[in-house]
């Protein structure tokens, strides 16, 4: 493949560049050109060089930055895809543990995994490149339109309630009626993994918060209306939800001090599943009473990374569903629309910014 425009960066050490590069090897039967790639934190965590978990590919000296995407197929010699059609492709790529080889990457028990804009493999947001159709996923409804391209971090989420549902079968989580109504669950943070969660959460039939340390802009606060689920200002009341304690807690944050703040709200049988990443969050004591408060009420803590193939179809079915329940509502997700080359995107959050997309 030729010269192309790309968004790159250096890992782990981070800086943000945008020129024409040139990658070489890469194998596909299907060539495929991003229409929309969406920034994350992860994005902006790599470009500021907090996170040193990314690394660039091997013979590079640069990372293709990029891994949430909704390409349409250019040329294709698979049978399974033609010219036109809209995928989306896999961030993560297995490697040769006993996870990776039946299709669950995202449980790598070795981490010689690598994920595609993120760690020793380029990513998505080019003009254009090469991929097997193995590592793409079809969106067959063609409303969902430009909400597309929130598959990739939705995946996440569908991933997030796999590990809350296996963990939750351990004890009687529900009800006496059998349902999760009357449950609490709190979202920690007001991004756009904040919001799909919330979708997911009300899905479930959790009565679901959302919160973050300041006031949220008037279109999240539409958002939240939209979809029925509660804000909560923890500079404002850090203890606005103590009437009832927490059955679930989802960070997005990755901040420890926030997240054994609401772990000591959190109810018997608890479940809090850890899905923010941030190295820079300050350093947080935990003590002998906080362990004791987890242990004694059976509270789990469980980590939740990525996802395989299958989260990915479950959450275009999401998507879809929500498309039809929420409508215009959840196009509202998308709140800025961007051009190739603006790099000031990476390095400051647009103001009320859910979630910001690159057209290509």
């Amino acid at each position: 493949m030729g010269e192309i425009g790309a968004y790159y960066t250096d890992a782990p050490g981070g800086g943000i560049n945008f020129n024409t590069v040139k990658i070489s090897g890469e194998g596909g039967n299907v060539l495929l050109k991003p229409l929309l790639t969406g920034i994350c934190g992860t994005d902006r965590g790599i470009v500021n060089g907090s996170l040193s978990f990314a690394y660039n590919p091997p013979g590079y000296s640069f990372l293709v930055l990029g891994h949430e995407s909704l390409c349409e197929v250019v040329e294709s010699d698979s049978p399974q895809f033609r010219k036109g059609d809209r995928v989306v492709p896999l961030v993560r790529r297995p490697g040769e543990c006993p996870n990776c080889l039946i299709g669950r990457p995202d449980n790598c028990s070795d981490g010689n995994k690598h994920e595609a804009g993120i760690t020793g493999l380029h990513g998505f947001m080019r003009g254009e490149f090469r991929d097997f159709d193995h590592n793409l996923v079809r969106v067959q409804d063609n409303s969902l339109g430009d909400i597309g391209v929130l598959t990739e971090p939705t995946k996440n989420v569908v991933k997030a309630f796999e590990v809350f549902e296996r963990v939750s079968s351990r004890f009687v989580y529900n009800n006496s009626l059998s349902t999760l109504e009357g449950k609490k669950a709190l979202i920690i943070g007001t991004g756009s993994e904040a919001f799909l969660y919330s979708l997911l959460s009300r899905d479930y039939g959790f009565e679901t918060y959302i919160l973050n340390r300041h006031d949220i802009e008037q279109n999240k606060k539409d958002m939240c209306a939209a979809f029925d689920v509660n804000f909560v200002n923890s500079a404002a009341d850090r203890d606005l939800i103590n009437g009832s304690p927490i059955d679930l807690l989802i960070d997005t944050s990755g901040d420890p001090g926030t997240i054994f703040h609401y772990v000591r709200k959190m109810n018997y049988n608890g479940i809090a599943i850890l899905f923010g990443t941030n190295e820079r969050a300050p350093v947080a004591t935990i003590g002998g009473d906080d362990i004791d408060y987890v242990v004694e009420r059976n509270i789990t803590l469980a980590g939740s990374v990525d996802a395989a193939r299958i989260h990915y179809l479950k959450a275009l079915d999401c998507l879809s569903g929500w498309k039809r329940k929420y409508g215009k509502a959840l196009d509202g997700m998308i709140t800025g629309y961007y051009t190739p080359g603006d790099m000031d995107l990476f390095m400051h959050k647009p103001a009320g910014e859910i979630k910001s997309v690159i057209r290509w």
